[in-house]
């Protein structure tokens, strides 16, 4: 008999041999096509909530996916802890950002050059982090692979 924690270390393993993990009694295939079927209704169920919130229409997802893959990115590809990082730190530099950096600029700006210059460098403010970021861990924060 295997133990609990033995056989999750096994179904883990598993995750990227396909081999072991069908020995072990698992039909591969059905397992991805119900996880990607379970995927696609969560997507369809997340599309169906925001249309009835907000105006449908074409590309009007795209501003989150950008921002998701930065997210993915700065945290590592593969890296749920990564990830929640990534998501904080992306939060926090935007949110900063957009508050700070328009009245750092009415220091020595007019104040509407200020406003509209601070918001041009606010909105690629998570674009330099990324970049920094990738030039010291060119893996991002958490790499699942290390």
């Amino acid at each position: 008999m295997i133990s609990k924690t033995r056989l999750g270390m096994r179904i883990r393993a598993g995750e990227s041999d396909r081999e072991m993990i069908g020995a072990l009694g698992v039909n591969i295939s059905k397992l991805y096509t119900v996880v990607f079927a379970l995927g696609a209704g969560l997507a369809g169920l997340a599309g169906a909530l925001v249309g009835a919130l907000q105006s449908v229409q074409v590309g009007m997802g795209e501003p989150v996916l950008i921002l998701a893959f930065v997210v993915i990115v700065i945290g590592g590809i593969g890296s749920i802890k990564g990830a929640l990082l990534g998501a904080l730190l992306v939060g926090v530099v935007d949110t900063l950002g957009r508050v700070y950096l328009p009245i750092f600029f009415r220091a020595f700006m007019p104040p509407s050059e200020a406003t509209g210059v601070g918001a041009a460098l606010a909105a690629m403010l998570i674009y330099i982090l990324m970049a920094v970021i990738l030039a010291f861990k060119p893996k991002g924060l958490f790499s699942a692979h290390d």
